[in-house]
Parts: C-alpha cells; structure tokens; sequence
C-alpha cells in the first residue's frame, strides 16, 4: 500500500475517517511519555476514541533511542491484545518504536537482521509526529539498538500506511526541541540533495524540504509563530520523503557515537560533524551541488564552513566546551552503511580530522 500523507492545521481529523475505515474494537497506541499530554494529543485521542466506542491499548514504557529490548516489550504486549490497528503519536524514537512493533508482528526473523519472513497480514499503521525533525513518519527503515550498537532496520512494510503532520503538535516544543529535530530535518534534506542515489524525485522532495527549512527554522527556534512551526513540519516531512529514498550520509554516520556514548540528542550530534563535512562536500563539482549553493544562499564556498557554524550557533547547537572526544571509540562506531552514500569517499586520516576539528 502506497503510504497517504495528510499536512495541515486541519490534518488531524482525518485520524477519526483513518480509524473508522478499520472499524476497531481495540487499537494499539505506541506513545511518548509526557509529550504525549503536554502537546495535546491525549485530548484529541480521547475525543476521536469517545466517538468510535474502542477500547485502547497503550505502549510508552521504552526509552528513548528504540532498545531491541524495549521493542520485545512492546511486541509482547501487542499479542495479548485484539487491535487489529496501530496508532504512533509522538517524536522518532516513538514512530520507530511503533514502526517495529507492527512489522515484526507479522514477520518473523533476527530484527538485526536482514532476511525477514512474513507470517501474518500487517495491522495498519498510523503515524503523527510531535516533533517536526525526524521524518521516521516518511520513512521505510527504523533504529534500534542493541548493546549499544544502532542498527537500521530496513524494509518496505516499515513504512507506516498514513502519516498525519498536524503542525500544532509542535507549538509547544521548547528551543532546544524545536533545534535539534529541526537541524535533523535540514541536514537530512541537504544530505539527500548531495547523495550518491539522488534522483529526480528525491532532488524535488529535498528542494522542498530546504526551501521550508532553511529560512524558517531559526525563526522556529528564537521567534515562532503558528505560520512558521506549520512551514517547519511540512519541512520536515519531505526531507523524510527524500531521505526514504536517498538515506542519509556521512554526518549521519558519524553522529551515532556522540549519541550513545556522549548523551547528544540525535539532531545535536548530527551538527556536531555537519559543517565539517558540508566543506568538503561542497568543494566538488556537481551540477546539484550549485544548485544547492543556490537554494542556500551560498556565493563562496570558503565559506560554507563559516556559514553552518553561524547557523548553528543562533540555533544554540554547538558542540558542549567540557566533552573531549576519543577518536578511536567514534572512528569504530562510524555507521559505513551511511557512509557509502556520501560524494566524497572520507578516509581514516580525514574522519580523524573531521572529529579534532569538532
């Protein structure tokens, strides 16, 4: 089933026609811990479930980062139940959360792995981001980790059935929030842009996706408004649609470590190593790397560096003065897989050198 995508202040009623399709006695609800209150999405849910009589079921006891332990959990609850739909309302750990359960209800195989068996038809998902960033609500791969090691679990029936982008979700995120899914969302679309799989379609996802972010997500972080958060989450969407297509690169890969091993949030490590990479990347010869100087506003690019450090420090995403990092523990737990996607081929001396910039 190709996944249908509903954007706007008026998407989330399309929750209760989604649901009524299905008929549900009882649905399953994957969902954040406070965030899941605090954004207003427990007094929407209430009102749609109040309306088709259901009973639900609910699953937040994980932690932040989906841990192959946690989504046993999950799994384990959801075949107690009788749901016969699944409902993810929260930020990406929460969607990939919800993305894992659902898949491996219905395919057997090591979730580490990459040969999966299907053995039962799939419950419909429905995804509702409350974070405008991660773009896990486009996307047909989910994180999980195990032993602190993170996987990329990846596979077509991952792909949630709809997605619902109600921006006002977001309206109450703090700054910090706001910039670290946001910069997550930027980076994943200038990353699809510059890819070794961009294509057409996934350029017109990412040209999207940048045109709404760039401008926009330092007004979502130090001046918001309704107008600009609702830009930001549509933003963010299409750079999940791009990335879907492209994966993400080598600032993705190496930002995997300063999260497990140093406490960044996701979107923060991926800043972390951003500008440094975008140098180099920005350096070679491309028909769709002048594009994107043009679609970012770049005329030298001696300064590219320069210009994503501005950014990210009036987004307040800079890199803590106390952390030192160890070389060896970041260069041995780079993503390859990422890695590979990038323009540039990075070396052990140049990943050396990226990290003691940082």
């Amino acid at each position: 089933m190709k996944q249908q995508a509903f954007i706007g202040t008026d998407s989330f009623s399309k929750l209760f026609l989604c649901l009524q399709e299905y008929s549900p006695n009882e649905l399953f609800l994957v969902r954040g811990k406070h965030s899941y209150e605090c954004c207003g999405a427990k007094d929407e849910v209430d009102r749609v479930v109040s309306i088709l009589g259901c009973r639900v079921i609910e699953f937040s006891d994980f932690q932040e980062n989906p841990k192959i332990e946690d989504m046993e959990k999950g799994l384990e609850l959801l075949h107690t139940t009788n749901a016969n739909v699944v409902v993810a309302i929260g930020g990406g750990s929460v969607l990939d959360m919800a993305k894992l359960i659902r898949f491996f209800y219905s395919y057997s195989g090591n979730p580490i792995g990459r040969n999966f068996k299907k053995e039962r038809e799939l419950l419909p998902l429905i995804a509702l981001p409350t974070t405008a960033g991660t773009g896990s609500e486009a996307t047909h791969f989910a994180v999980l980790y195990k032993d602190r090691i993170k996987y990329s679990v990846e596979h077509d029936d991952i792909l949630p059935d709809y997605a619902i982008i109600y921006s006002p979700f977001t309206y109450s995120n703090d700054k910090y929030l706001t910039a670290c899914s946001g910069f997550d969302a930027l980076a994943q679309a200038i990353e699809a842009y510059w890819n070794v799989n961009a294509c057409e379609e996934s350029d017109e996802y990412a040209e999207k996706a940048i045109y709404l972010l760039w401008q926009n997500l330092p007004l979502a972080v130090n001046a918001p408004t309704k107008d600009i958060r609702d830009k930001v989450s549509e933003g963010a969407y299409w750079a999940g649609k791009a990335i879907n297509i492209t994966k993400t690169t080598a600032p993705h890969a190496f930002s995997y470590p300063f999260t497990t091993y140093y406490g960044y949030p996701h979107g923060h490590a991926v800043a972390l190593v951003f500008p440094y990479i975008a140098a180099l990347n920005l350096n070679i010869e491309a028909m769709n790397i002048s594009k994107l100087y043009s679609l970012l506003g770049i005329n030298d690019s001696e300064m590219v560096e320069d210009i994503f450090l501005e950014f990210l420090s009036n987004i307040g995403l800079q890199k803590r003065e106390c952390d030192i990092f160890d070389n060896k523990l970041i260069l041995d737990n780079v993503n390859l897989s990422r890695l590979k996607n990038n323009p540039v081929v990075i070396n052990k001396e140049m990943a050396i050198n990226l990290i003691n910039r940082i």
